[in-house]
C-alpha cells in the first residue's frame, strides 16, 4: 500500500468506529476464519450450462422473495467459498483453465483479481456503466448476456449481475447512500462528502434494519422481475446463485465485533449461506473447450478503483 494512500485513508477514517471495526474484522477475525477449512461449494465443478450470479444475495433474502415468482425452480442452501466477491472469485476460478466458459460481468473485481481463466470475459461494468445510478442495471446485463450466449452458443455462460448489491435502485432507496459521489469528489480533488454507505448508516442507527432489508429486497426484486426474459433465451440448464451474502449486524463469533455489509474471510453464516436455485430444462447445451481467447477490453487501475468505490468496496 502506498504511503500517501495510507495517510489519506487514516486522515479520513481515524475517528470512524465503523472503519476500525472493519479493520479488526478483516485483519483479526478474518485471519482466524482463514485458519479454518473452507467447505464452500466449487461452483465450476457443479452441473450447469448457465450460471446466474446475483451479487451479495443472502439465502434468507432469496428464499423469502422467490416464491412470488413463477419460475418453477428447486431451491437449496449452499455455502459460498467466499464472504466477499474477491475471495469468491479467487477460490472458484483462479489457477483453472475454464476455456469452455464465457463470463459476463457487472462486477469490476472479475478483472481486478482473476488471471483470465475463461475463454472470454465481457466486462459490462466497463462499457455499460450507468453514471446516474452508479451501477450496471439488470436490463443491460440481460441484453449483454443474451448477446454473448448467441455469439458463443457452444460455451457455458456465467452472468454476474450486480444486484441486489447496493447502490439500491429498486422501489425503496436510501437517499444518503452516496454511491459514486465520494469517488468522483476525490478524482476531482474536491472535498469528500460526509455521507456514508448504507452499512455504516445502519451501524450508526441512521437507518433501521427493516429499512435496509426493504431496500435490499427491492434491489433483488428488480432483477427477479426481469430474469424470466433471460431464462427464456438461454439454452440448457440454468442455475441462479450468489457469490456471498450481506451482514446486518451479526456478530463475528467468537469475537464481540459486529459485521455490516461483507468482507473477505469473514466466514459467518450471513455471508456464506447463499441460494442454489436450479431451473427446469428440456435439453442440455453442447459445449466445447477451446484455446483461451485474449480479451480485447482494456481499462486502467483508476477506472477499476472508481467503479469499486462506487459499489462500496473501497475505504470511504
Amino acid at each position: 500500500m502506498e504511503l500517501s494512500y495510507l495517510v489519506d485513508t487514516l486522515s479520513r477514517n481515524w475517528n470512524s468506529w465503523h472503519w476500525w471495526n472493519v479493520i479488526f474484522n478483516s485483519q483479526i477475525a478474518g485471519r482466524y476464519y482463514g485458519m479454518k477449512e473452507n467447505k464452500g461449494l466449487y461452483v465450476a465443478d457443479e452441473d450447469w450450462d448457465n450460471l446466474i450470479i446475483l451479487d451479495g444475495c443472502r439465502f434468507d433474502l432469496f428464499s423469502e422473495t422467490i416464491d412470488s415468482y413463477d419460475l418453477g425452480g428447486e431451491l437449496r442452501k449452499v455455502a459460498s467459498r467466499g464472504a466477499g466477491s474477491p475471495e469468491f472469485l479467487r477460490e472458484n476460478f483462479n489457477r483453472r483453465e475454464l476455456d469452455d466458459v464465457v463470463y459476463v460481468s457487472a462486477n469490476p473485481f472479475v478483472r481486478k483479481v482473476l488471471d483470465s481463466p475463461f475463454h472470454h470475459t465481457e466486462h459490462v461494468w466497463l462499457t455499460k456503466w450507468d453514471e446516474e445510478l452508479e451501477t450496471v442495471t439488470p436490463s443491460v446485463m440481460i441484453e449483454e448476456t443474451v448477446r454473448l450466449s448467441n455469439e458463443f452458443p457452444n460455451k457455458k455462460i456465467i452472468s454476474h449481475f450486480m444486484q441486489p448489491h447496493h447502490p439500491f435502485i429498486g422501489e425503496k432507496q436510501l437517499e444518503s447512500d452516496p454511491g459514486f459521489v465520494g469517488a468522483r469528489a476525490k478524482s476531482l480533488d474536491e472535498e469528500v462528502p460526509e455521507a456514508r454507505f448504507v452499512w455504516e448508516q445502519l451501524r450508526q442507527g441512521k437507518v433501521t434494519k427493516s429499512e435496509v432489508w426493504e431496500a435490499y429486497q427491492d434491489n433483488l426484486k428488480i432483477v427477479l422481475d426481469q430474469i424470466g426474459e433471460l431464462i427464456d433465451e438461454l439454452q440448457g440448464k440454468t442455475v441462479i446463485t450468489s457469490d456471498h451474502g450481506n451482514a446486518l449486524g451479526e456478530r463475528a463469533s467468537p469475537f464481540p465485533t459486529r459485521v455490516y455489509g461483507h468482507g473477505d474471510r469473514i466466514h459467518i453464516p450471513a455471508l456464506l449461506e447463499v441460494p442454489w436455485y436450479e431451473l427446469p430444462y428440456t435439453s442440455r447445451k453442447s459445449t466445447i473447450s477451446e484455446k483461451l481467447e485474449k480479451n480485447e477490453q482494456t481499462t486502467t487501475d483508476n477506472k477499476i478503483s472508481e467503479r469499486l468505490e462506487s459499489l462500496g468496496y473501497l475505504d470511504q
